[in-house]
């Protein structure tokens, strides 16, 4: 079981390598950037370098993830996601997709995975989710009861508890399992439209900057 903000670590550390992969494995700073992304997270987090110490050690304690020591001074981390869970490349998409989002339909699922290479029809998609709610020796997905003016039936990761979201006439809220997080302002559930998919291309984008700048000066010196 990991936490909410292991959830998330784990989440962006996959969704980066098959993203943005010139630039993994990441830095500590590039992962607290994915973290508090604005765009494809549910729900938003306002983390701290501070908040995401512990995180990195029990995750790596558990093996979740393994620090590289390049040699430098910048200490970057990549995931060993299959091997931990015994799952394949479209399932570990598929969870990645759960882990930075939330329970999902396959519908929904479709074109976010597809930003990270899986292009696949949702009946697919749910033969994968399918085959992750059988997986032994524990399942790793379940289906959810559909819930009123749901059309479809959403699937939920089994890793760990995550902020759960009840909806009421007047407006969405959400409650941590566990403890308080530093979460931000939930929004209501909408579609991606072209601005917000730009947006979030034009943040990768931006991270992506920042991350160059990290290497340069570490080659200068700084």
């Amino acid at each position: 079981m990991i936490d909410a903000i292991q959830q998330r670590v784990v989440g962006v550390l996959v969704e980066k390598e098959l993203t943005v992969p010139d630039s993994y494995p990441l830095t500590e700073n590039s992962i607290l950037i994915g973290c508090n992304q604005k765009s494809n997270r549910d729900p938003e987090m306002a983390l701290s370098a501070t908040d995401l110490h512990p995180a990195f050690l029990g995750l790596r304690e558990d093996g979740w993830i393994v620090r590289v020591d390049g040699g430098g001074r910048v200490v970057r981390y990549r995931h060993k996601v299959m091997e931990r869970l015994n799952i394949d490349r479209p399932q570990m998409i598929v969870m990645t997709e759960l882990l930075l989002r939330g329970p999902q339909a396959p519908g929904a699922l479709k074109p976010r995975i597809a930003r990270m290479g899986l292009e696949l029809e949702p009946h697919a998609i749910e033969s994968i989710l399918e085959a992750l709610a059988a997986h032994r020796p524990v399942p790793l997905v379940e289906r959810l009861p559909r819930q009123a003016r749901e059309r479809d039936e959403r699937y939920g990761h089994l890793l760990g508890p995550r902020p759960q979201v009840s909806a009421a006439d007047t407006g969405v809220t959400a409650r941590e399992d566990e403890s308080s997080l530093p979460l931000a302002r939930p929004a209501a559930p909408r579609s991606e439209s072209a601005l917000e998919r730009r947006v979030a291309a034009l943040e990768e984008e931006l991270a992506e900057l920042r991350r160059v700048v990290e290497v340069l000066r570490g080659i200068a010196g700084c």
